[in-house]
């Protein structure tokens, strides 16, 4: 995890407020928390964030974000 400048928002992540660089994107966000992007689901605000938006959609100050990761198994 990084080291945050003064410039940080506080957001809800799986339950619990984290203070995450301002201007964030989703895939940004995943990245920062060291979060492979590779078998998860992210849904921003309660709706449920395409892989291909996460580029595109922003983390605002008190965004609630749940990242959900698949696991395989029998």
């Amino acid at each position: 995890m990084t080291t945050l400048s003064s410039n940080a928002i506080a957001v809800l992540v799986n339950g619990a407020t984290r203070e995450v660089p301002a201007g964030s994107t989703i895939a940004a966000l995943l990245d920062w928390l060291g979060v492979s992007s590779d078998k998860v689901a992210v849904e921003l605000n309660k709706s449920i964030v395409r892989k291909r938006d996460w580029d595109s959609a922003v983390v605002c100050a008190g965004a609630q974000i749940e990242i959900v990761e698949f696991v395989g198994g029998g």
